[in-house]
């Protein structure tokens, strides 16, 4: 698979783009937003690689050997930046859009609590940008997730977008558009991703990981690279275990009391049990279209958990004992009560 390359559903942005800059007509700063897993910062990777590329091919793909490459892969590229969470970085091709040997510009203290964007990151990076390119040529700075800058960083970078310095692109990527400032949001040109068809998103999980299948990659919401880590972590066969441990209750083959002992051991886990939970019966209700009063009480009821769960004033054990046997008793209702 070629990771310098768009995925096949974002052929059509991919287009947008690259014509854009043909014509001389790139925006200096865009919006990239979409659900978990549909692709952004792969799309970013590859659209940076080839914006810097010393060598793009005829599709206006990066080379993936030149120096300019060659130095994105290893995080130090001068003309590349990346604002984060972890401060001001010089930005990656690697997946995670960092490199633990690449530039370093600001980064937050070691016992920092703080989880947004830091102004200080935005502050480091603006004195960058004051100076001529380093290699002569486009800069480009990512932001991501662009959701998670602080206001005083937004209001920083705001100046930067409305005067941006020459050949300059800025590159917000986010889940959450909406929670950017709309002065942000305003000045930069959209260019949303939509999750792709489950044929393509299969045919390209298969590709990719030929022991997935359709009820994890519906599990990740559609999303095949949410799936595809999922299969590369080890969380795919968590959740086939947590699926079959639901099943066996259901089916008065395995006792409630014992299987929430085992499944309550990580109050993190519980929560996530809990959403896995919520998606089966949705993944049921169409399969099969069966969804009573009851079915609706058990729902609210997950809901409920998980909310205390994540509030922190649930025990996690004694919740999924109760939920554990509410389901063995609605599984063995009838349909209609």
């Amino acid at each position: 698979m070629n990771t310098l390359a768009a995925l096949p559903w974002q052929l059509g942005q991919w287009q947008a783009v690259t014509a854009a800059q043909q014509r001389g007509q790139l925006h200096h700063a865009w919006l990239l937003s979409g659900s978990e897993g549909v692709g952004k910062r792969s799309f970013v990777r590859a659209w940076v690689a080839a914006l810097l590329c010393e060598q793009a091919n005829a599709q206006q793909q990066a080379c993936g050997v030149c120096n300019s490459c060659r130095m994105l892969a290893s995080g130090g590229h001068p003309d590349a930046h990346l604002l984060s969470n972890d401060g001001h970085l010089g930005f990656s091709t690697d997946a995670l859009l960092q490199n633990e040997e690449g530039l370093s510009y600001w980064i937050p203290k070691p016992n920092s609590m703080r989880r947004d964007i830091a102004v200080d990151a935005a502050r480091s990076l603006i004195e960058k940008l004051s100076v001529t390119s380093h290699r002569g040529g486009m800069r480009v700075v990512v932001i991501h997730p662009a959701s998670d800058m602080s206001d005083g960083t937004a209001n920083a970078l705001l100046k930067t977008i409305e005067e941006p310095p020459a050949r300059t692109l800025l590159l917000f990527v986010t889940v959450f558009p909406q929670s950017l400032k709309q002065t942000i949001r305003s000045r930069c040109q959209q260019l949303r991703f939509a999750t792709p068809s489950k044929g393509e998103a299969l045919s390209w999980l298969y590709g990719a990981h030929p022991d997935a299948d359709a009820v994890l990659l519906a599990e990740a919401g559609g999303a095949p690279l949410k799936a595809a880590a999922w299969l590369a972590s080890g969380e795919s066969k968590r959740r086939e275990l947590w699926r079959k441990t639901l099943q066996q209750v259901a089916e008065r083959r395995s006792d409630p009391l014992q299987a929430a002992a085992e499944l309550a051991r990580d109050k993190g886990e519980a929560g996530q049990l809990l959403r896995l939970w919520q998606t089966q019966m949705q993944l049921q209700l169409l399969e099969n279209g069966v969804w009573s009063a009851r079915h609706e009480s058990f729902h609210a009821l997950l809901l409920d958990g998980l909310r205390r769960l994540e509030d922190h004033n649930a025990n996690a054990q004694l919740l999924l004992e109760s939920l554990l046997l509410r389901w063995r008793l609605l599984a063995a209702a009838p349909a209609s009560a």
